[in-house]
């Protein structure tokens, strides 16, 4: 959804930034780092272009229902969005680089930690505590456009948009973990680290469990937004900071779960 991958990206390049970590200690520029140019290669080959397909095969779905058809998206939306992509992912790899040269590596991974929990949020939550419905609901299935309180539930894991994201998964994960393992594991070897390979599994591992948490977060957030109605926005709003302050601070859930996978002094 367009929507929610202006915040994924965010936490993409943080992720790319804190893969390899240990390689950008030292460097003068990020620009000239191979892993930043990995970022826009992925986001052009992949990300992006996965974004148009899923505009162009189904523009309601995409832009969260805000349009029904593809002719109703201006073009300068769409562009803005593939920009925003860009921009964003650049950022969140760039605000992760400056903590890691500044010693800071824990809030380097923080921002991705960050960057998915506000992906996750807009995704369940939106702006007003409907968005699990705009995405559980495939219009190219029912025939109908969605309207509040529809919802496909389980049917819409079996549907042409669930499909379609299963045959992205392959391409749009696989660079990430695959990629992110190599990178720690090569960064673990050039620090010394015994087992190397096996502290770069844990590495991964954590990722997947602080992403989980992040998606926990902002189910959370969404349920309890959703039983104030008129205050549904800024109830969600301030249940996932809270929720995240508590689960970020040092000594935390995430600070000892990012000590234990990158071995990030507590």
């Amino acid at each position: 959804m367009l929507q929610v991958d202006v915040f994924w990206v965010y936490g993409i390049g943080a992720m790319f930034a804190t893969a390899a970590a240990a390689q950008l200690k030292g460097t003068k520029s990020m620009l000239d780092s191979r892993y930043f140019s990995a970022l826009l290669i992925y986001l052009s080959i992949i990300f992006v272009p996965e974004a148009i397909w899923l505009t162009w095969s189904f523009p309601h779905w995409e832009s969260m229902h805000v349009y029904s058809s593809l002719t109703d998206i201006p073009t300068p939306v769409v562009v803005t969005f593939i920009l925003l992509d860009f921009l964003i992912a650049m950022i969140g790899f760039w605000v992760a680089y400056k903590c890691i040269t500044a010693g800071r590596d824990y809030l380097a991974h923080v921002q991705w930690f960050v960057g998915y929990l506000a992906f996750f949020f807009i995704l369940t939550n939106g702006w007003d505590c409907l968005a699990w419905q705009r995405f559980s609901w495939d219009p190219t299935v029912t025939g109908s456009l969605w309207e509040p309180g529809k919802t496909m539930l389980l049917g819409f894991a079996s549907s042409n948009v669930a499909m379609t994201l299963y045959a992205m998964a392959i391409p749009t994960l696989l660079p990430l973990i695959a990629g992110g393992y190599l990178w720690l594991r090569n960064g673990f070897r050039s620090a010394g680290i015994a087992n190397a390979s096996s502290q770069a599994l844990k590495g991964i591992i954590a990722y997947l469990i602080g992403v989980a948490i992040t998606l926990i977060i902002a189910g959370i957030s969404t349920l309890v937004g959703s039983y104030l109605a008129n205050m549904c926005l800024p109830t969600a709003v301030i249940t996932a900071i809270v929720l995240a302050l508590l689960v970020l601070v040092r000594g935390s859930l995430f600070h000892r779960l990012v000590s234990w996978g990158f071995r990030v002094p507590r």
